[in-house]
């Protein structure tokens, strides 16, 4: 498992190559992203980094720059909020999602390719999807 610096310096080399410039706010949420074991909202994200320091408009473009990059992914929940994590593989997940503390698992697998496959039949190009699950965790029940 690569250790907290090398994914920081990983996901500021994948800045650079989008040209994308490397401020002090970006390194403190990449870092805070990086040392959290669970996808956490902007707001959630933003009382971590010091509310007092970084202003959540800062904390919700940072992101968005972000996911544009492919460095972060966005899970989106049921109330429509979404929830952020680092994306270190820069690879496609779904996620199984407590909808009472928001602890969300990553579910290694795509079973979409059926789907899509219909839609192509209707005639759709272009396709993409976002799927995730929800429940309540173990610990919630």
């Amino acid at each position: 498992m690569a250790s907290t610096d090398n994914k920081l310096e990983n996901a500021i080399s994948n800045l650079k190559k989008e040209s994308l410039r490397i401020t002090e706010p970006r390194k403190a949420l990449l870092k805070l992203l990086i040392d959290t074991h669970k996808p956490l909202s902007a707001e959630e994200l933003h009382e971590a980094l010091g509310s007092e320091q970084y202003d959540l408009v800062t904390v919700y473009r940072n992101l968005e720059t972000f996911e544009k990059a492919g460095i972060v992914s966005r899970i989106p929940t049921e109330s429509g909020k979404g929830l952020y994590e680092m994306n270190d593989e820069q690879k496609h997940y779904h996620h199984i999602i407590c909808r009472h503390c928001h602890k969300a698992e990553k579910l290694d697998e795509c079973h979409i390719h059926e789907l899509e496959e219909i839609a192509t039949k209707l005639g759709f190009s272009n396709i993409t999807h976002v799927l995730e699950l929800y429940g309540v965790c173990q610990e919630c029940r």
